[in-house]
């Protein structure tokens, strides 16, 4: 959910913003918050799979 809200959810209309958007970006990719079993769980990181992965979401929302 928090995923979707950012492509939804995030207004950038200035330098300084966007400015401030990808410093916290970086910042949470250098110390990334997890706690997952490694054994059952990955960490997705490629664009591309997280859009897909949250497309599926969506869809998967508009059936029920």
């Amino acid at each position: 959910m928090a995923t979707s809200s950012v492509f939804h959810n995030v207004k950038i209309d200035t330098p300084e913003k966007a400015e401030a958007f990808v410093a916290a970006l970086e910042a949470s990719e250098k110390e990334p918050w997890i706690r997952v079993n490694p054994e059952r769980h990955s960490v997705v990181t490629d664009p591309v799979i997280i859009r897909q992965i949250m497309e599926t979401n969506r869809k998967n929302r508009e059936r029920v």
